[in-house]
Protein backbone atom coordinates (compact mmCIF):
# COMPACT_ATOMS: atom_id res chain seq x y z
CA UNK A 1 0.00 0.00 0.00
CA UNK A 2 0.97 3.44 -0.92
CA UNK A 3 -0.02 6.52 0.66
CA UNK A 4 0.01 9.38 -2.34
CA UNK A 5 -1.24 13.49 -1.90
CA UNK A 6 -4.52 13.40 -2.87
CA UNK A 7 -4.40 17.41 -3.10
CA UNK A 8 -3.67 18.23 -7.09
CA UNK A 9 -1.44 20.47 -5.37
CA UNK A 10 2.46 19.77 -6.34
CA UNK A 11 3.72 19.03 -3.12
CA UNK A 12 7.78 18.74 -1.73
CA UNK A 13 9.81 16.61 0.16
CA UNK A 14 9.94 18.01 3.42
CA UNK A 15 13.58 16.28 3.24
CA UNK A 16 14.56 17.52 -0.05
CA UNK A 17 12.47 20.83 -0.86
CA UNK A 18 13.53 20.87 -4.48
CA UNK A 19 12.10 16.94 -5.46
CA UNK A 20 8.34 17.37 -6.21
CA UNK A 21 6.71 14.53 -4.75
CA UNK A 22 3.13 12.23 -3.57
CA UNK A 23 4.22 10.59 -1.07
CA UNK A 24 3.36 11.09 2.71
CA UNK A 25 4.88 9.14 5.57
CA UNK A 26 2.27 7.02 6.96
CA UNK A 27 2.21 8.05 10.17
CA UNK A 28 2.59 11.76 10.07
CA UNK A 29 1.60 12.46 6.72
CA UNK A 30 5.05 14.61 5.96
CA UNK A 31 5.63 14.78 2.64
CA UNK A 32 8.58 12.14 1.64
CA UNK A 33 10.26 12.01 -1.91
CA UNK A 34 11.62 8.02 -2.67
CA UNK A 35 15.13 8.56 -0.61
CA UNK A 36 13.45 9.64 2.42
CA UNK A 37 10.70 6.55 2.17
CA UNK A 38 11.19 3.86 4.71
CA UNK A 39 9.58 0.32 4.10
CA UNK A 40 7.24 -0.21 6.55
CA UNK A 41 4.64 -2.83 7.34
CA UNK A 42 1.71 -0.24 6.21
CA UNK A 43 3.32 2.18 3.49
CA UNK A 44 6.16 3.84 4.15
CA UNK A 45 7.57 6.42 7.29
CA UNK A 46 9.65 9.22 6.93
CA UNK A 47 12.93 8.97 9.12
CA UNK A 48 11.61 11.71 12.00
CA UNK A 49 8.95 8.84 12.55
CA UNK A 50 11.19 6.12 12.22
CA UNK A 51 13.62 7.57 14.87
CA UNK A 52 11.02 8.74 16.96
CA UNK A 53 9.88 4.89 17.16
CA UNK A 54 13.74 3.63 17.97
CA UNK A 55 13.65 5.73 20.97
CA UNK A 56 10.57 4.57 22.38
CA UNK A 57 10.93 1.05 21.55
CA UNK A 58 10.98 -1.71 24.47
CA UNK A 59 15.18 -2.51 24.81
CA UNK A 60 15.16 -6.33 23.83
CA UNK A 61 17.24 -8.53 26.83
CA UNK A 62 18.83 -12.01 25.78
CA UNK A 63 16.95 -14.78 26.81
CA UNK A 64 19.87 -15.62 29.85
CA UNK A 65 19.36 -11.97 30.90
CA UNK A 66 15.65 -12.25 31.15
CA UNK A 67 15.12 -15.57 32.26
CA UNK A 68 18.34 -16.02 34.58
CA UNK A 69 19.81 -12.66 35.84
CA UNK A 70 21.62 -14.19 38.34
CA UNK A 71 23.44 -17.15 36.44
CA UNK A 72 24.11 -13.98 34.21
CA UNK A 73 25.24 -11.21 37.00
CA UNK A 74 27.60 -14.39 38.85
CA UNK A 75 29.21 -15.24 35.52
CA UNK A 76 30.21 -11.21 35.43
CA UNK A 77 31.63 -11.30 38.52
CA UNK A 78 33.82 -14.10 38.15
CA UNK A 79 34.78 -12.88 34.88
CA UNK A 80 36.28 -9.55 36.81
CA UNK A 81 37.66 -11.08 39.26
CA UNK A 82 39.63 -13.23 36.86
CA UNK A 83 41.16 -10.40 35.61
CA UNK A 84 42.02 -8.87 38.46
CA UNK A 85 43.75 -11.76 39.51
CA UNK A 86 45.17 -11.35 36.45
CA UNK A 87 46.66 -8.21 37.29
CA UNK A 88 47.51 -9.53 40.78
CA UNK A 89 48.48 -12.47 42.18
CA UNK A 90 47.43 -10.84 45.84
CA UNK A 91 44.01 -10.67 45.11
CA UNK A 92 44.58 -14.83 44.45
CA UNK A 93 46.61 -14.87 47.64
CA UNK A 94 44.32 -12.76 49.46
CA UNK A 95 40.95 -15.10 49.26
CA UNK A 96 41.81 -18.06 48.06
CA UNK A 97 40.43 -21.17 50.28
CA UNK A 98 44.30 -21.78 51.75
CA UNK A 99 43.48 -24.36 55.52
CA UNK A 100 45.83 -22.29 57.52
CA UNK A 101 44.75 -19.35 56.83
CA UNK A 102 40.71 -20.61 57.62
CA UNK A 103 42.02 -22.11 60.61
CA UNK A 104 43.33 -18.71 61.81
CA UNK A 105 39.82 -17.22 61.41
CA UNK A 106 40.02 -15.83 57.79
CA UNK A 107 36.53 -17.50 57.15
CA UNK A 108 35.49 -15.30 54.65
CA UNK A 109 38.09 -17.45 52.39
CA UNK A 110 35.19 -20.20 52.36
CA UNK A 111 32.94 -17.99 50.32
CA UNK A 112 35.72 -15.79 48.27
CA UNK A 113 36.95 -18.83 46.84
CA UNK A 114 34.22 -19.86 45.03
CA UNK A 115 34.52 -16.17 43.49
CA UNK A 116 38.23 -17.09 42.36
CA UNK A 117 40.04 -19.37 39.88
CA UNK A 118 43.53 -20.25 38.67
CA UNK A 119 44.91 -17.59 36.50
CA UNK A 120 47.61 -20.22 35.52
CA UNK A 121 44.68 -22.11 33.76
CA UNK A 122 41.90 -20.37 31.74
CA UNK A 123 40.58 -23.34 30.83
CA UNK A 124 39.40 -23.29 34.11
CA UNK A 125 37.21 -20.78 34.34
CA UNK A 126 36.03 -21.12 30.92
CA UNK A 127 34.59 -24.83 31.76
CA UNK A 128 33.38 -23.50 34.98
CA UNK A 129 31.44 -20.42 33.45
CA UNK A 130 29.71 -22.58 30.74
CA UNK A 131 28.27 -25.11 33.21
CA UNK A 132 26.95 -22.85 35.14
CA UNK A 133 25.70 -20.92 31.69
CA UNK A 134 23.87 -24.44 30.37
CA UNK A 135 22.99 -25.47 33.65
CA UNK A 136 22.13 -22.84 36.14
CA UNK A 137 19.49 -21.07 33.43
CA UNK A 138 17.14 -24.36 34.52
CA UNK A 139 17.52 -23.84 38.28
CA UNK A 140 17.17 -20.37 38.19
CA UNK A 141 13.79 -20.55 36.12
CA UNK A 142 12.45 -23.49 38.45
CA UNK A 143 12.76 -22.01 42.01
CA UNK A 144 13.21 -18.29 41.26
CA UNK A 145 16.11 -15.81 41.43
CA UNK A 146 16.83 -15.48 44.89
CA UNK A 147 16.13 -19.15 45.76
CA UNK A 148 19.09 -20.23 43.05
CA UNK A 149 21.46 -17.52 44.72
CA UNK A 150 20.82 -18.82 47.73
CA UNK A 151 21.38 -22.03 46.91
CA UNK A 152 24.45 -21.17 45.15
CA UNK A 153 26.35 -19.99 47.95
CA UNK A 154 25.50 -23.07 50.33
CA UNK A 155 26.02 -25.11 48.06
CA UNK A 156 29.61 -23.42 47.39
CA UNK A 157 30.23 -23.16 50.87
CA UNK A 158 29.78 -26.68 51.62
CA UNK A 159 31.93 -27.66 48.82
CA UNK A 160 34.53 -24.81 50.52
CA UNK A 161 33.95 -26.52 53.70
CA UNK A 162 34.24 -30.34 52.58
CA UNK A 163 37.65 -29.22 51.26
CA UNK A 164 39.11 -27.89 54.39
CA UNK A 165 37.86 -30.48 56.94
CA UNK A 166 38.96 -33.57 55.07
CA UNK A 167 41.10 -32.22 52.71
CA UNK A 168 45.09 -31.11 52.93
CA UNK A 169 46.63 -28.81 55.22
CA UNK A 170 48.47 -26.60 53.03
CA UNK A 171 46.50 -26.75 49.61
CA UNK A 172 45.05 -23.58 48.28
CA UNK A 173 41.81 -24.13 46.42
CA UNK A 174 39.71 -22.09 44.02
CA UNK A 175 37.08 -22.28 41.55
CA UNK A 176 33.22 -21.90 40.88
CA UNK A 177 32.99 -25.96 41.02
CA UNK A 178 31.96 -26.54 44.22
CA UNK A 179 28.87 -23.87 43.93
CA UNK A 180 28.73 -25.47 40.21
CA UNK A 181 28.55 -28.96 41.13
CA UNK A 182 25.98 -27.84 44.03
CA UNK A 183 23.72 -26.44 40.59
CA UNK A 184 24.23 -29.85 38.91
CA UNK A 185 22.91 -31.90 42.04
CA UNK A 186 19.49 -29.53 42.67
CA UNK A 187 18.94 -30.85 38.83
CA UNK A 188 19.85 -34.04 39.63
CA UNK A 189 16.94 -34.24 41.89
CA UNK A 190 14.92 -31.74 39.96
CA UNK A 191 14.63 -34.06 36.95
CA UNK A 192 14.01 -37.56 39.05
CA UNK A 193 11.17 -36.10 40.99
CA UNK A 194 9.66 -36.18 37.42
CA UNK A 195 11.26 -38.62 35.77
CA UNK A 196 7.52 -40.12 34.54
CA UNK A 197 8.30 -37.76 31.46
CA UNK A 198 10.45 -39.09 29.07
CA UNK A 199 11.65 -35.71 28.28
CA UNK A 200 12.98 -35.23 32.30
CA UNK A 201 14.22 -39.12 32.12
CA UNK A 202 16.67 -38.32 29.06
CA UNK A 203 17.81 -35.21 30.83
CA UNK A 204 18.17 -37.27 34.03
CA UNK A 205 20.32 -39.90 32.13
CA UNK A 206 22.13 -36.78 31.02
CA UNK A 207 23.49 -35.11 34.40
CA UNK A 208 24.73 -38.28 35.41
CA UNK A 209 27.08 -38.88 32.33
CA UNK A 210 27.79 -35.44 33.19
CA UNK A 211 28.87 -36.11 36.94
CA UNK A 212 30.60 -39.96 36.07
CA UNK A 213 32.73 -38.29 33.86
CA UNK A 214 33.52 -35.08 35.68
CA UNK A 215 34.09 -37.59 38.95
CA UNK A 216 36.30 -39.70 36.75
CA UNK A 217 38.51 -36.69 35.64
CA UNK A 218 38.08 -34.97 39.46
CA UNK A 219 40.03 -38.42 40.81
CA UNK A 220 42.34 -39.11 37.88
CA UNK A 221 43.80 -36.14 37.40
CA UNK A 222 46.14 -34.20 39.84
CA UNK A 223 45.36 -30.76 41.96
CA UNK A 224 41.92 -31.09 41.04
CA UNK A 225 39.47 -30.55 44.34
CA UNK A 226 37.47 -33.39 44.12
CA UNK A 227 36.49 -33.16 48.06
CA UNK A 228 34.76 -29.34 46.85
CA UNK A 229 32.76 -31.36 44.41
CA UNK A 230 31.30 -33.75 46.23
CA UNK A 231 30.53 -31.75 48.90
CA UNK A 232 28.83 -29.05 46.74
CA UNK A 233 26.88 -31.93 44.87
CA UNK A 234 25.94 -33.25 48.31
CA UNK A 235 24.35 -30.56 49.35
CA UNK A 236 23.00 -29.34 45.80
CA UNK A 237 20.93 -32.43 45.97
CA UNK A 238 20.07 -32.36 49.80
CA UNK A 239 19.07 -28.66 49.01
CA UNK A 240 17.15 -29.73 45.87
CA UNK A 241 15.30 -32.45 48.21
CA UNK A 242 13.68 -29.22 50.57
CA UNK A 243 13.16 -26.63 47.77
CA UNK A 244 11.59 -28.95 45.03
CA UNK A 245 9.37 -30.39 48.00
CA UNK A 246 8.43 -26.63 49.31
CA UNK A 247 7.01 -25.99 45.09
CA UNK A 248 4.25 -28.33 45.90
CA UNK A 249 3.39 -27.26 49.06
CA UNK A 250 1.31 -23.99 50.46
CA UNK A 251 3.29 -20.69 50.66
CA UNK A 252 3.95 -20.17 54.15
CA UNK A 253 4.91 -24.51 54.50
CA UNK A 254 6.97 -23.97 51.55
CA UNK A 255 9.65 -20.68 53.05
CA UNK A 256 9.26 -22.38 56.08
CA UNK A 257 10.69 -25.96 54.87
CA UNK A 258 13.10 -24.38 52.11
CA UNK A 259 14.16 -22.00 54.74
CA UNK A 260 14.82 -25.43 57.34
CA UNK A 261 16.97 -27.06 54.81
CA UNK A 262 19.37 -23.65 54.59
CA UNK A 263 19.47 -23.59 57.98
CA UNK A 264 19.99 -27.48 58.71
CA UNK A 265 22.71 -27.69 55.34
CA UNK A 266 24.76 -24.08 57.03
CA UNK A 267 24.61 -25.98 60.56
CA UNK A 268 26.62 -28.52 59.19
CA UNK A 269 29.12 -26.57 57.59
CA UNK A 270 29.59 -24.57 60.45
CA UNK A 271 29.87 -28.36 62.62
CA UNK A 272 32.43 -29.59 60.30
CA UNK A 273 34.50 -26.02 59.94
CA UNK A 274 34.46 -25.83 64.01
CA UNK A 275 35.25 -30.08 64.10
CA UNK A 276 38.45 -29.39 61.53
CA UNK A 277 39.67 -26.02 63.64
CA UNK A 278 39.46 -27.41 66.37
CA UNK A 279 41.42 -30.40 65.31
CA UNK A 280 43.44 -28.71 62.91
CA UNK A 281 46.93 -29.14 65.03
CA UNK A 282 46.38 -32.46 66.00
CA UNK A 283 45.48 -33.14 62.27
CA UNK A 284 48.27 -31.73 60.51
CA UNK A 285 51.43 -31.81 63.22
Amino acid sequence: MINTALSSEETYCYGHPKIPTRLRCSRCERPICGRCAIPASVGQHCPECVAEARKTAPKVRSAARANAPAVVAIIVVNVVIFIAQLGSAGVTNRFAAFAPAIQNGEYYRLITAMFLHSPSFILHILFNMYILYAYGQNVEQAFGTLRFIVMYLVAGFMGSVASYAFGSCNAASVGASGAIFGVVGILVIYAYNRRTSAIMSQYLRGIMIFIGINMVISFGLPNIDYLAHIGGLLAGMALGLGFDRGLVSGRARSVALQAAFVVAMVGVGVALLVWRTANFAQLCG
